[in-house]
């Protein structure tokens, strides 16, 4: 009796298992470069409502910018540091390359890489960083999805 029990028990987990809705891992990772491009313009157009709606708003979240001081805890630092980016720069111009989009197994977690060359005026003055490295974690929450964190870098060259 103990063996049918537990014959009866394994055919329902494989049939649950199986049954099991399958993630559209391309799908998701469109949606997942959608809001990526929506990052991109909110560099550009300086939109920090639009900013907001992508990103989660939690208070533990960590954020690392090009500079050294630039270590970012919570959604209020990110949208403050922004808010004095946005005022102090004008004319952005972003292109990316060479985006990397991955996503979990589950559909519900995501992580990217991507360069971007970006022109800017700043104190009056033309600014070009080519090559910024950027790299996050969106995760899907009610059916969106939300960066969690984002890490840029400058690169140095001559190091190898």
């Amino acid at each position: 009796m103990k063996n049918l029990m537990a014959l009866v028990m394994g055919v329902v987990f494989l049939m649950m298992s199986s049954c099991a809705q399958k993630v559209d891992m391309e799908g998701e990772k469109v949606k997942v470069s959608a809001v990526l491009d929506q990052l991109i313009q909110v560099l550009e157009t300086e939109d920090v409502d639009v900013f907001s709606k992508i990103i989660v708003h939690d208070a533990d979240m960590v954020n690392i910018g090009t500079d050294a001081a630039e270590r970012l805890v919570g959604w209020e630092a990110l949208k403050e540091l922004m808010q004095k980016q946005f005022a102090a720069t004008e004319n952005s111009k972003l292109s990316v390359k060479d985006r990397v989009i991955k996503v979990h197994d589950s559909g519900k977690v995501a992580w990217f890489s991507e360069i971007i060359d970006w022109n800017l005026v700043s104190q009056g003055q033309e600014v070009k960083l080519e090559g910024l490295r950027a790299t996050g974690v969106l995760e899907k929450r009610d059916g969106n999805w939300l960066v969690i964190q984002l890490h840029y870098s400058i690169p140095v060259k001559g190091e190898h």
